[in-house]
Parts: C-alpha cells; structure tokens; sequence
C-alpha cells in the first residue's frame, strides 16, 4: 500500500519550478489581501462587470487569489501534487503556458459568457479550484 509523502522543505525544494512558484504565488496573494486598503482581492477576481480591455488580466489572474486561508489551503493541497506530476510529465514552459493560457482563459471567457449571457447576474470569481480540476481530469484521462 502506498504511504503518503511527508511535507516539509525538502520536499518543497524537490518540486518542479512552476509548481512551486505557483504555491508561493498563492500564498504571496493571500498575505496582500489581508489588508483591505489594498484591494488584492477586489484587484484580480474575476467579475463580470468589471471585464474590459483595461482589466482583461483578471482573465488570467483570478486562479492566484482565495477568499480565505481555508480555500487558498485546500485548493493548494490539492494542487501541488497533481501540477508536480503535469509538470514533470510534460515539462514547465507547456505547463506556464498551458495554465496562463487556454487553461485559464478559455474558461473564464465560458464563464463570462454563461453569467452575462443566460443567468444575467454579477457572481465573483476566485481560486484555482479550476486548475484542479482541469490537472486531475488530464492526468486521469491522457496519463494513467
């Protein structure tokens, strides 16, 4: 039977470049939205309303901010061993460009499109639930 691997600083100087960098990332993000006067939340979610040529970074940017430490925890258990296994599978410039792009984008712009469109209501947007998701289902079907 498998045992679960043990997290400490050696295991997180193992970990591929992207994937580490994306947990800081988080935990960086988390930290600046603390402060309310600095608006990191309001800043890079994804809103609807909000969404122009101007603040078409919030495209790419909602994945890096969580609503508490609880959800940027969670979504970072869950995503650091299965971006490990992307990115040593595939490399980490596919493994950038795939999460900043079309990753990312793509649904965002589906969800844009659903919330203006059919549901006409203005719902935030933050957290890389969907990067979750996304790995678990790739490496589940291309991988295994």
């Amino acid at each position: 039977m498998p045992t679960a691997r043990v997290f400490g600083v050696g295991r997180l100087r193992s970990l591929p470049l992207f994937t580490r960098f994306l947990a800081v990332a988080i935990a960086i993000f988390w930290v600046a939205g603390l402060p309310p006067a600095w608006g990191v939340r309001a800043w890079a979610a994804l809103v609807p309303d909000k969404i122009s040529f101007k603040t078409a970074y919030r495209l790419s940017t909602f994945p890096l901010v969580h609503l508490n430490i609880i959800h940027a925890a969670i979504n970072m258990v869950a995503l650091t061993p299965l971006m490990e296994r992307f990115e040593n599978e595939h490399g980490t410039l596919t493994t950038i460009s795939l999460f900043f792009g079309p990753l990312t984008t793509l649904p965002a712009l589906l969800y844009l499109l659903i919330e203006r469109g059919v549901l006409r209501s203005n719902s935030i947007v933050m957290g890389s639930s969907i990067w979750d998701i996304f790995v678990a289902r790739l490496l589940d079907t291309y991988l295994v």
